[in-house]
C-alpha cells in the first residue's frame, strides 16, 4: 500500500512515475491511495493530466469525497474530548457545529481558542469540564483558516512568533540542530518571554527550546525524532504570511548564510540544497559581486548533485538560478564557472525536452568559449537535442564538422566503394592475425582527441543507422582505425 498526501503539490516527474506504477499490469497486490484538495487542482495542470491519464488507461479508481464532519460526529468528538456523556454536551456541541460548519480543523482550533480564553476550563472542585455557553455562542470565528491561524500565532510571545516564522521559512520541517542556530541568534529579540500568560510560563526561560515546546503543546508544531514540523500546511502558510513581504528575502538570506557559516567544509554537501534554496529566495538582497559568484557556485554544486540523483527538473532550477545570479561580464571574470553552468544547464534541459533552451545555452557556450575543446560538451548536447527532435541530418552535419576539427577525415557524402573495400580488407587481415588474448592486451586509448572523436563517432553511427545512410560503413571503419 502506497499512500501520498497533498498530491496537488507533486511535480510532473513524480506523477509520471506513479502512472507507470499503477498502470503496470505485472505488479500485483499493489494499492495506491492519494489525497488532494479538489479546490486547488485548477492550479496544477499536471495533476489534472495525471487523473485524465488514469481514466484513459481504464485503471480502476475509487473517488472518495471527504467533506466536513456531521453534527453527530462533532457531538461524539466533544463528548470524547471532555469526557462527558453526549446528552450533557449536546448544547455545547451544537454551538461548535454551528460556528464551524463541521470543518475538522476549525472544530479543534475553536475548542483550543475557548480554552485559551478560559471559556472552557477544568474545574478542580467539581472534577469536570465546564464552559461558558453564552460567551461561546457569542464568540466570532473567522471563516478563513489562514486568518484563523495567523490570529492564533499573533497571540504567542515574540519569541514563539520568531521561532515559528523561521520554521515557516525553512519549509514544512526542520532539524533541531538547525533551529538551535536560529533561536540562539534571536535570543536578543525575546525580551518579552517573561511577560507571557501565567499558564505559558511553566517552561524554563533559560531553555532556548522552551518556546518550541510550547508551540508543540499548542498543537501548532509536531516533533518527530530530531525534526520539528508544522501540524498543518495552513499553519505554515499563515506563519509565513505574517512576515512582511519586503523582509522575507532578507530573512531567507540570513538563514542561508547562518547555516553555511556553521557548517564544516566537509558537511556543506549535507545541507547544500537547503542553503542554496534559502539564498536563492533572498537573491534580491544579494548585491555584492563576490556574494553573487558564491551563490552561483552553490547553485552549480546543487545542480550537479541533483543530476547525479536523476532529479533533472530540480537540477534545471538550480542551474538556471546560478546563471541568473551571475554578475555582468562574468564570461571574462568568471570564465570556468560560466562555462560549467551553461554547459550543464544545456544538458539538463536536453533531458527535460526543452530543446529551445538547449539551443540557446549551447549557442552561448559556442560563442563565448575560448577554445574549441571547451565547446565540445555543448556541441555534443546540441547534437543529441537535434537527434531527439528527429533532425538527424542537422545533427550529423554538426557532428561531421566537429570530427573534421578533431582531425578525423570523414564526410557525410557516400564513400568510394574501392577505397572502402580496401580499408575493410586491411582491418579484416589485421584482426585475423590477432587472437582474442592479444586484443585484451592492447593498451587503452590515451589520446584525448581520439577519445573525444570516438564519442562523436559513436553518436553518428547510431544516427546513420537510423537514417539508413551510406556513410555508416565509413564511420565504423574510422572507429576501428582509431
Amino acid at each position: 500500500i502506497l499512500f501520498l498526501d497533498d498530491l496537488q503539490w507533486a511535480d510532473e516527474l513524480s506523477l509520471q512515475l506513479i502512472t507507470a506504477l499503477v498502470a503496470d499490469m505485472e505488479i500485483n497486490h499493489f494499492l495506491f491511495i492519494a489525497s488532494y484538495r479538489d479546490n486547488e487542482i485548477h492550479n496544477t495542470p499536471s495533476l489534472v493530466a495525471f487523473l485524465e491519464e488514469l481514466k484513459r488507461k481504464d485503471i480502476t479508481t475509487t473517488d472518495i469525497n471527504v467533506g466536513c464532519i456531521s453534527r453527530r460526529d462533532v457531538s461524539e468528538l466533544i463528548s470524547d474530548t471532555i469526557n462527558l456523556p453526549q446528552h450533557l454536551t449536546k448544547s455545547f456541541s451544537d454551538i461548535i457545529y454551528k460556528k464551524t460548519g463541521g470543518n475538522a480543523l476549525f472544530v479543534t482550533q475553536f475548542l483550543q481558542s475557548l480554552w485559551d480564553e478560559e471559556l472552557l476550563v477544568y474545574s478542580l472542585e467539581c472534577n469536570v469540564w465546564e464552559w461558558d455557553e453564552g460567551a461561546s455562542d457569542a464568540k466570532e470565528i473567522l471563516d478563513d483558516v489562514g486568518v484563523l491561524m495567523a490570529k492564533k500565532i499573533r497571540q504567542l510571545s515574540i519569541g514563539c512568533q520568531h521561532a515559528i516564522k523561521l520554521l515557516a521559512c525553512m519549509g514544512s520541517k526542520c532539524s533541531e540542530s538547525i533551529l538551535k542556530l536560529f533561536i540562539h541568534e534571536g535570543e536578543a529579540n525575546q525580551q518579552d518571554w517573561q511577560n507571557t500568560k501565567k499558564r505559558k510560563t511553566n517552561y524554563d526561560s533559560n531553555d532556548r527550546f522552551s518556546m518550541l515546546d510550547f508551540t508543540v503543546d499548542e498543537g501548532l508544531i509536531k516533533k518527530e525524532g530530531q525534526n520539528y514540523m508544522f501540524a498543518h500546511d495552513q499553519i505554515q502558510h499563515a506563519a509565513y504570511l505574517l512576515i512582511p513581504e519586503d523582509e522575507r528575502g532578507q530573512l531567507h538570506k540570513h538563514i542561508g548564510h547562518l547555516i553555511l557559516k556553521h557548517s564544516p567544509d566537509n558537511r556543506v554537501d549535507d545541507v547544500l540544497f537547503l542553503v542554496t534554496d534559502q539564498l536563492n529566495r533572498g537573491t534580491s538582497f544579494i548585491v555584492l559581486e563576490e556574494e553573487r559568484v558564491e551563490l552561483a557556485m552553490l547553485n552549480l554544486r546543487a545542480g550537479e548533485k541533483a543530476m547525479s540523483l536523476s532529479t533533472v527538473l530540480i537540477s534545471v532550477s538550480y542551474l538556471k538560478a546560478g546563471i541568473d545570479v551571475l554578475p555582468e561580464g562574468h564570461w571574462g571574470k568568471h570564465y570556468d564557472l560560466s562555462l560549467r553552468l551553461y554547459s550543464l544547464y544545456a544538458e539538463a534541459e536536453c533531458c527535460t525536452g526543452h530543446f529551445q533552451e538547449v539551443g540557446h545555452a549551447a549557442g552561448v557556450v559556442i560563442k563565448q568559449a575560448k577554445s574549441f575543446e571547451n565547446k565540445l560538451r555543448a556541441y555534443a548536447t546540441l547534437i543529441k537535442a537535434l537527434a531527439a527532435q528527429n533532425k538527424l541530418q542537422d545533427a550529423m552535419h554538426i557532428g561531421f564538422g566537429v570530427l573534421t576539427r578533431l582531425g578525423v577525415q570523414c564526410t557525410p557524402s557516400p564513400p568510394d566503394n574501392t577505397v572502402m573495400m580496401k580499408d575493410i580488407m586491411e582491418i579484416k587481415m589485421l584482426l585475423t592475425k590477432t587472437t582474442d588474448a592479444e586484443i585484451l592486451t592492447f593498451r587503452e586509448m590515451e589520446d584525448e582527441n581520439k577519445m573525444t572523436a570516438m564519442k562523436f563517432l559513436h553518436m553518428l553511427v547510431v544516427y546513420a543507422y537510423l537514417r539508413k545512410q551510406q556513410s555508416l560503413p565509413s564511420l565504423i571503419v574510422q572507429m576501428l582505425q582509431l
